[in-house]
């Protein structure tokens, strides 16, 4: 078991769930920091602890919790004013003096062109002039947004985006993006000032059809929708201000922005494990398509 004593604030998210989940797995001493801990039961079930904590708290009061913890993982929240939560829990763990902070950014995060970019450069200014012995791990557009068109799979076999089906990009299957997190969380003096872009696949939505195919043992389609449309679907799971900031990443990859594309062997080096591409992620989750 590793020494450290972690805590991932931001523990009820996509992210910040799974990397619980993996931490607990691996017997790690690990703390979920969640606004309320009575609608965290799946976390207490995983074995971690659940405390009261989160990135918006007073300062003082977050660095007091943040002291008590040698590892922290700020999963930066889906929220329109998450640059300023982030930064106000990276002053915290500053003040707590922690000895690694882990904070998730995203692959375009250099572009302030875009929405996305703009709220996630100021985050990584703020993280390297803190002092703090710090690692950076840079995520693309999730495999596991497919869940969003779980319905039309699996009722007429095809799957919506608003670009062009031959159009490339790179994903990261949120269980990658998981364990990657979690083997550094462990051992974080290996990767001490280290920014790290985990990719799981590089494909069009062509070849993921192909995958889905593949994996589902019958013929899936992809429909090149507008992007109205798209925003239509999207508002349905996600705030108009987010809905914005993904349509910015299509518009990316259909300028084959290095930020979209460029597909890296950093889960690989950091966990020595192949990553889980679309046909393995539909092989996982094949029966709920």
């Amino acid at each position: 078991m590793s020494s450290q004593k972690i805590l991932v604030l931001g523990a009820t998210g996509y992210i910040g769930s799974a990397t619980v989940k993996t931490l607990a797995k691996l017997k790690a001493n690990v703390t979920a920091g969640v606004r309320d801990p009575s609608k965290a039961k799946e976390l207490q079930n995983s074995g971690a602890q659940v405390i009261k904590a989160d990135m918006s708290q007073n300062q003082t009061e977050l660095a007091r919790t943040l002291s008590n913890y040698t590892s922290v993982y700020l999963v930066t929240p889906g929220h329109i004013d998450r640059t300023k939560i982030t930064i106000n829990a990276i002053q915290a763990a500053k003040q707590a003096n922690v000895q690694y902070l882990l904070v998730v950014s995203v692959t375009c995060a250099d572009n302030q062109d875009v929405l996305f970019g703009r709220q996630f450069s100021p985050i990584e200014k703020e993280l390297k002039a803190s002092g703090l012995k710090y690692g950076l791990l840079k995520l693309p557009m999730f495999i596991d947004n497919v869940w969003g068109n779980n319905e039309p799979i699996r009722t007429h076999n095809t799957f919506y985006g608003p670009i062009n089906g031959d159009k490339k990009f790179v994903t990261v299957a949120v269980q990658d993006a998981a364990l990657a997190a979690a083997i550094i969380l462990q051992n974080p003096s290996k990767h001490a000032g280290k920014t790290y872009t985990i990719t799981s696949d590089y494909k069009s939505s062509d070849e993921q059809a192909q995958t889905f195919s593949q994996a589902l043992g019958r013929s899936i389609k992809y429909v090149n929708a507008t992007f109205e449309g798209t925003k239509q679907a999207l508002l349905k799971f996600m705030p108009e201000w987010q809905v914005d900031g993904v349509l910015e990443l299509y518009k990316l990859i259909e300028k084959n922005d290095i930020s979209q594309i460029n597909h890296t062997n950093d889960f690989k080096q950091i966990t020595g494990s192949q990553s889980t591409n679309n046909l393995s992620w539909m092989w996982q989750n094949f029966k709920a398509f």
